[in-house]
């Protein structure tokens, strides 16, 4: 993989942001190497930061996106941040561009996470914009191999932890989710379309009705990417706000996967697992294997 900050990039860098500070934290990376303009996505995108360009578009303006983007002489696209709901049909009847794309667009959101995915990037694709994947346009982004903090996985950790690597390898084709949570060698909890904060929350509900008793500080989150996942977009994410919850469900840490998971507020995370003696930890690609 060839580094994209081994040579300046002229041509300005689009990023379509949804919610949550990620976006932001690329735009903020990508800047000091390569312009960048950040379309937020209105009613799920945060605030802007000071210093970065940003303009809020709606569902139902890809017309407007694509004249901002040519008008900028940029055709790179990259996705990033959270999607809290799918719109519904009527936020996508805006400008006279976007109408005559309705029924690919209507093509494009039926089917699972996955689906979609591949069916929106096809789209963009198909209007003549490039997308790039994390991996290329911010990879300082991704968690780096090993062990990332002070603390490191015990024994029946590494063990909680091959379980959930191979309950998510099994169940990729379903398209079910990218999470697991693991105690004790028992799957406690499986991320579906709730996302991996609900399902981590259900877990601490799942303690309080001693649903499972292992005691506090042993298991595990799992959460990589789906074997054969389009990494241009829904890349698998966490941050301090992932482990927070992880902790007040009374587990361990983190397992993820190297090269190919994003930390988040990663000085944030990481301290905070320093000082509550968690585990944050990045994998390679063979199930359960430290990197």
């Amino acid at each position: 993989m060839s580094d994209p900050r081994a040579a300046e990039v002229t041509t300005p860098l689009a990023i379509i942001a949804g919610a949550g500070a990620l976006p932001w934290e690329a735009a903020r990376a990508v800047a000091p190497r390569r312009p960048v303009v950040v379309f937020a996505i209105d009613g799920e995108a945060d605030e802007a930061p000071d210093g970065i360009e940003s303009h809020r578009l709606g569902y139902g303006e890809i017309g407007r996106l694509r004249k901002m983007m040519i008008a900028r002489n940029t055709m790179d696209l990259l996705f990033l941040g959270a999607i809290r709901k799918r719109p519904d049909y009527s936020r996508i009847l805006g400008d006279f561009e976007t109408l005559k794309l309705v029924p690919k667009i209507v093509r494009a959101v039926v089917g699972g996470d996955d689906t979609i995915v591949r069916n929106v990037l096809a789209l963009f694709e198909a209007e003549g914009f490039r997308i790039v994947a994390v991996a290329d346009a911010v990879p300082e982004l991704l968690a780096p191999a090993g062990v990332l903090g002070r603390h490191a996985p015990s024994a029946a950790h590494h063990a909680d932890i091959a379980l959930g690597a191979a309950y998510l390898d099994a169940t990729a084709v379903f398209d079910v989710g990218q999470a697991v949570m693991v105690a004790d060698g028992r799957v406690i909890a499986v991320e579906g379309a709730e996302g991996t904060d609900a399902m981590v929350e259900r877990c601490t509900d799942l303690r309080a009705a001693r649903r499972f008793r292992a005691k506090k500080g042993a298991g595990v989150l799992v959460k990589r990417a789906k074997r054969g996942q389009d990494m241009r977009a829904d890349v698998p994410v966490v941050g301090a706000g992932t482990l927070t919850r992880v902790l007040d469900a009374g587990f361990g840490g983190i397992a993820i996967e190297a090269g190919r998971t994003i930390l988040a507020e990663r000085d944030a995370m990481l301290q905070l697992a320093d000082r509550k003696g968690a585990f944050v930890i990045a994998l390679d690609g063979t199930a359960g294997a430290p990197a």
